[in-house]
């Protein structure tokens, strides 16, 4: 099985390239690759931003993150975010491989609750991963 030789790791900068084209089938937003280094500067600095590649020997075949939100009582939430999966590899537990990975992060920086948001064909792959569905989402953008 593919998923016993996935290695997840923090993201390098050298990864940027790959992960942006995985994500975009997700989203359609890419940015030019002359921002590549202001960009990863910016993002790198977030020190509650927590972000983590597959990868299969060379090839970066999955991605995620989770952002560290301190509540105003104190607690913590764990925001996760831009779950992908090269589509070649999707069916192989890499995306439950990478929800584990940065559920234990959240954990060990004291998160409580973790919240996603997915669109609705995808609610069955998070609720075999342990996750809920819970209320609904609205986005605003400029």
């Amino acid at each position: 099985m593919v998923n016993s030789l996935i290695k997840v790791s923090p993201v390098k900068k050298e990864q940027m390239a790959e992960v942006i084209e995985l994500l975009q089938s997700i989203s359609e937003f890419k940015p030019k690759s002359d921002q590549y280094d202001r960009i990863w500067s910016d993002f790198n600095s977030q020190p509650n931003v927590h972000s983590i590649v597959a990868v299969l020997g060379d090839l970066v075949v999955g991605y995620g993150s989770v952002i560290i939100e301190t509540k105003i009582r104190g607690g913590k939430i764990g925001h996760i975010e831009d779950i992908v999966t090269h589509s070649k590899f999707r069916k192989q537990g890499i995306g439950a491989t990478i929800l584990d990975a940065l559920y234990e992060i959240g954990r060990e920086n004291g998160s409580f609750k973790f919240a996603l948001e997915c669109k609705e064909h995808n609610v069955s792959f998070y609720e075999k991963c342990a996750y809920e569905l819970s209320g609904l989402s609205m986005q605003r953008y400029k």
